[in-house]
């Protein structure tokens, strides 16, 4: 392969029945990655990621753990394929959860202390949360943010950026009820709710953005391999200090996710390579940028673009 790519991991909302469920048929490492999930965690990881539907999968204390496993798996069998001298990615970047699955690509966090703390933060989110997210297509993030002081019953917040017209908001029942009939009304192209039951990134989980603030300072982050791109800020760093600020901040801030990738790109990275299962930030990309420039490994001969 020619030129640079940046590895790109997807977080809660990507899961679906069967996700991982290839890689695991075709890889020992993916295979013993499994089992030593499950073993940290206590979980059926396996259950979760091949076999309970969507509609079921929205349980973040379960879901976070399972869509970190199958979207490292990707990773995992991607190293298994290469051979040391191989080159590797220029920068990782995750989608909100995916940030924990970059961290481990980067060598920044240890495997087994990203399992815990990923577990820690499911529960944790899952104990303080309510409300729910949803994305809207074919609006930018003004036209949206105007629509947010209109809400009076209920509570709704800029979530995640994703595009210049896919915007996450998140909220409870009420608000996120409200700001859909406006966004429809004012000409979005579609309203999708997600399969999250809570509203991540928002002021609602500042009990949960609180406690989980203990665990990062205590977090044994150093510093990585190769540089991350930072969920908050938009910004590519290798500075644990940054990123221990970065992940303090996570859960009560938006993800500025097309800020963090447009900064990739115009650090001169070739690629972007959505290492997740299924090709959720794939998608997302490519309605935005040129097709040559964004690639899914999981999807048939998705690894071959990477080998040598």
């Amino acid at each position: 392969m020619s030129g640079t790519y940046a590895l790109l991991f997807p977080g809660q909302g990507a899961q679906f029945p069967g996700m991982g469920e290839r890689l695991h048929e075709r890889s020992a490492a993916v295979r013993e990655l499994f089992d030593r999930a499950e073993d940290r965690t206590g979980l059926p990881l396996r259950r979760l990621c091949f076999e309970v539907q969507r509609t079921d999968q929205s349980r973040t204390d379960w879901t976070q753990p399972a869509v970190f496993v199958a979207s490292l798996a990707g990773w995992v069998h991607l190293r298994e394929q290469t051979s040391p001298d191989t080159r590797g990615p220029t920068v990782t970047a995750g989608h909100s959860l995916g940030h924990y699955t970059a961290l481990v690509a980067a060598g920044a966090l240890g495997l087994d202390e990203a399992i815990d703390l990923v577990r820690l933060r499911g529960e944790i989110m899952h104990r303080h949360g309510s409300g729910g997210m949803l994305t809207i297509v074919g609006l930018s993030e003004r036209q949206v943010a105007e629509l947010l002081p209109s809400v009076h019953s209920g509570f709704a917040a800029l979530a995640a950026i994703n595009g210049p017209d896919q915007i996450v908001v998140a909220g409870d029942e009420a608000g996120l009820r409200h700001i859909a009939e406006r966004a429809e009304r004012l000409g979005a192209e579609r309203v999708v709710p997600l399969y999250i039951g809570i509203a991540a990134h928002t002021s609602i989980m500042a009990r949960a953005g609180a406690e989980f603030s203990s665990a990062i300072a205590e977090l044994p982050l150093t510093e990585p391999r190769i540089p991350v791109a930072l969920n908050t800020t938009g910004s590519i760093t290798r500075d644990p200090a940054e990123l221990r600020q970065d992940l303090t901040r996570h859960i009560t801030s938006p993800v500025l996710w097309w800020k963090t990738v447009c900064t990739i790109r115009a650090a001169g990275v070739d690629l972007l390579v959505d290492a997740g299962p299924g090709r959720t930030l794939a998608k997302v990309l490519g309605r935005h940028l040129p097709a040559e420039s964004v690639h899914a490994l999981d999807r048939p001969r998705g690894m071959d673009l990477l080998l040598p």
